[in-house]
């Protein structure tokens, strides 16, 4: 994990006179909107158990000082499990889906996130089922956060820098130029915009064959 100051060196020397409490708070802001955007930082979770009666689950975040920002995907010993909105249960159930319940996970249809860290089953099983359900969840820091992935800052520091900068020149302070933040602002949001890319298909190249591929 990087420590909040490993960050500064992006941003101070190009607002001369904020106090680095601020410098700070604007950096982790920065980093809640960049990874919930983004989707970059995702792990999967350690297998939950289902309860009978239990509707819905409250997810632990996968690290200290994060927040789970969306669930990605879910398994069930049967196989993958597709999402669906409110909408689409409501189209798939026409008779009510939210106390639909079934008897195996194999008669699952469905997950709904009504919350972010929340996941329910449709419909829900009335059977334990211990570490049935898998979970893959993009997460990002808490506002509390004092560290934050070192991937931000080896990958995308000044990306953050350009949203931390955009954040102190609102400020009313002596140190803000209030007409340079909508430019770095505007770097930030195509940042993410762009970026949003890397958290949907990950990191791996593809290998490119070459016409020598079948001899080898």
């Amino acid at each position: 994990m990087a420590a909040l100051a490993d960050f500064e060196r992006f941003v101070a020397p190009l607002i001369e006179g904020a106090p680095a409490p601020a410098i700070e708070d604007a950096i982790v802001d920065a980093a809640v909107e960049f990874c919930t955007r983004t989707r970059v930082l995702r792990a999967f979770l350690d297998p939950v158990t289902l309860v009978p009666g239990a509707t819905e689950y409250e997810l632990d975040p996968p690290e200290a000082d994060t927040q789970i920002v969306d669930v990605l995907a879910a398994w069930l010993p049967e196989g993958k499990v597709d999402s669906a909105t409110r909408a689409e249960l409501e189209e798939m159930f026409s008779d009510g889906w939210a106390w639909r319940q079934v008897g195996t996970t194999a008669e699952v249809r469905r997950f709904y996130s009504r919350l972010p860290g929340f996941v329910q089953l449709v419909p829900a099983v009335t059977v334990k089922a211990p570490r049935a359900l898998r979970l893959e969840v993009a997460y990002a820091p808490t506002r509390n956060a004092r560290e934050l992935h070192d991937v931000l800052l080896n990958r995308y520091a000044e990306q953050l820098a350009s949203g931390a900068l955009g954040r102190l020149h609102q400020h009313k302070a002596g140190y803000a130029d209030p007409g340079r933040a909508a430019g770095y602002l505007q770097e930030f949001d195509q940042a993410c915009t762009d970026l949003a890319d890397d958290g949907a298909r990950g990191f791996a190249k593809r290998r490119m064959r070459t016409g020598g591929d079948e001899f080898k």
